[in-house]
């Protein structure tokens, strides 16, 4: 999701020397942005300008690029042994464009990474099987995932890709931006626990303080942003319904000071929650800047499940295959 037209403000690493007045070209995050222009005189243009660079700010290096990721379980929660978990980039929730790479985790309700059962991708989705022994709430990740590395280059004070085989203009400042994802979703069997819903993977997390599978449309779902582990404030995070594009960015809350935003929800049903930001990548990586986005679906309820009492003595997981499927990732 690339576009070579939004210009950014202080952020990330030049590709070649260049002194500080090159600082036009740099990137800037999505919180840095809200914070610029939130409390300016026509600040929610503003704001809502900023949130669609953010979105847009994702560089588009090949079709899985284009689009965006979620994981969707048949059940959000149950009280079968079973369930199984859809994975996909899309454009359109909950419609399968690309397969997500089978790198999947299944943790369990005591915290630890289980094997499960199988995993396979199959045309444009990767499916997972996985049982549900105990009873508590379970997460599925795809953990942090890598896309390419893309050079940008800076022309008349805006980036863009850097076409394959064209040469640097003469003067004009370059830098790296390397796509990190993660998606993830959460079922409960019998009733909720919250270990794994408090565990933070990868360096963009989105923490739900509501617990993900107790969330009424009534009441919304209070979430917390965390970068490096930290609150991350004054960031957007985008609300999409089923059937939503991912460049749909009307809907959106902003972070406050301690990370944390309502989502306010207007039906049951479905959802997906993004948030993206933009920051030097560590020492050592491909890229100088990372463009993270993070994302969690879930299920907006009328009303509570009711809570039941899962065995101890429920049967053991079979004999994993983490492995299979059509395509060599």
């Amino acid at each position: 999701m690339g576009d070579a037209n939004v210009k950014f403000a202080p952020l990330g690493r030049p590709g070649n020397a260049q002194s500080p007045s090159h600082s036009r070209y740099s990137l800037e995050s999505s919180a840095q942005c809200v914070v610029r222009h939130f409390f300016v005189a026509d600040g929610m243009r503003h704001m809502k300008a900023c949130v669609l660079a953010a979105v847009l700010a994702i560089v588009s290096t090949g079709s899985a690029q284009a689009y965006t990721t979620y994981l969707k379980p048949d059940e959000f929660w149950t009280s079968d042994a079973d369930v199984v978990v859809e994975g996909a980039f899309a454009n359109h929730f909950f419609t399968p464009a690309v397969a997500i790479a089978p790198r999947l985790t299944v943790l369990h309700p005591n915290g630890s990474d289980q094997p499960f059962r199988s995993v396979a991708v199959s045309g444009v989705t990767t499916r997972l099987e996985t049982s549900l022994p105990n009873g508590g709430t379970y997460r599925v990740s795809t953990g942090e995932q890598l896309g390419a590395v893309t050079t940008l280059v800076g022309v008349d004070g805006q980036w863009r890709p850097l076409a394959s085989g064209e040469a640097v203009p003469e003067g004009a400042p370059t830098t790296s931006i390397q796509t990190v994802t993660v998606s993830d979703v959460y079922v409960t069997r019998g009733g909720p626990t919250r270990t794994v819903v408090d565990r933070t993977i990868g360096r963009l997390a989105i923490r739900p303080v509501t617990h993900p599978n107790q969330v009424l449309t009534a009441n919304g779902f209070d979430i917390e942003i965390l970068y490096n582990g930290a609150p991350l404030a004054n960031t957007a995070v985008v609300i999409y319904a089923a059937g939503d594009s991912d460049t749909m960015v009307d809907r959106y809350v902003a972070t406050g000071a301690d990370g944390r935003a309502h989502v306010s929800l207007d039906a049951p049903g479905h959802y997906v929650i993004a948030a993206r930001h933009r920051a030097t990548a560590p020492a050592g990586s491909e890229a100088a800047v990372q463009s993270h986005t993070t994302t969690l679906t879930f299920e907006a309820l009328v009303s509570l499940p009711r809570i039941v009492a899962v065995p101890e003595d429920a049967p053991p997981e079979r004999a994993p295959r983490r492995r299979s499927g059509t395509r060599n990732y």
